[in-house]
């Protein structure tokens, strides 16, 4: 049975790959590796945060925004973005793996930074076989 990237990297390797972003943007509080059915490989954030319900709740948003698509007949999924009076949650998605930024709202001015970098990770994280 041949396995998908995301199962091939380590868990350094996937935690490397966080590191340099958010090294390259410092808006970031963290970020989160998953795969699309809830799985976390690795995350780091500035603050203590529970991984796991982070991206249970992503993985459901994705899933509800199912009957959105097919009303908008605009395709799947491919990034998520909430914004709230603190901040920014951003969620791209790829093959079946999925990467989440948590952002302050310092970071507005570089949201697209964000969502390119994040559209790049997941395609090394999560290429499939």
């Amino acid at each position: 049975m041949a396995m998908g990237v995301a199962f091939m990297l380590g868990k350094k390797e996937i935690e490397q790959i966080l590191a340099e972003i958010m090294d390259t943007i410092p808006e970031l509080e963290g970020l989160i590796a998953a795969s699309q059915a809830g799985k976390v490989f690795a995350g780091q954030t500035l603050r203590e945060k529970d991984h796991n319900a982070i991206i249970a709740s992503i993985v459901t948003l994705l899933k509800e925004t199912k009957t959105v698509n097919k009303a908008v007949d605009q395709g799947p999924v491919q990034s998520l973005y909430l914004e709230t009076d603190k901040g920014y949650t951003v969620a791209v998605t790829a093959s079946k793996t999925l990467v989440v930024a948590i952002a302050g709202k310092d970071a507005a001015p570089s949201l697209g930074l964000i969502i390119r970098s994040l559209r790049s990770a997941v395609e090394k994280i999560g290429k499939s076989e």
